[in-house]
């Protein structure tokens, strides 16, 4: 897969919003838990400053912040029914880069949070246990 990166503006949402909104999805589709999962990790973090997000349609966009202007790189969960869903039981990461070497990876739901953070770290540089640069 070539993309070349994500060519839309990027509509950023609250954190905590797209966890009730996850949040709920969980509830009633446990097949959404490692998507709700994904985000209360970022919550618990120190990198919500660092990391911003959206929801295109289901799917998880995360970008680093400052937001750049398209085209960027960005890295998508693809959730349950996404038209790049993966296999069921299984989760998918992408990186959607701007030079057109994108990542794809599959794991089990049970990896999700670890291999998030991996994407995270990986491209953008940003790290669970780092703390955010006080201003």
């Amino acid at each position: 897969m070539r993309t070349r990166g994500w060519p839309y503006p990027f509509r950023q949402r609250p954190w905590d919003e797209i966890d009730a909104f996850l949040g709920d999805m969980a509830d009633r589709h446990v097949e959404f838990r490692h998507m709700s999962d994904i985000v209360k990790s970022v919550l618990a973090s120190d990198q919500t400053g660092a990391l911003a997000a959206c929801t295109s349609m289901h799917d998880l966009i995360v970008v680093p912040t400052p937001i750049p202007e398209p085209p960027y790189g960005v890295v998508a969960v693809r959730a349950p029914g996404s038209i790049r869903q993966p296999a069921m039981g299984f989760m998918r990461v992408e990186h959607l880069s701007t030079t057109g070497h994108d990542d794809v990876i599959d794991r089990p739901v049970v990896d999700a949070v670890p291999l998030f953070w991996r994407f995270m770290i990986e491209k953008f540089g940003v790290d669970p246990g780092a703390r955010e640069p006080t201003h």
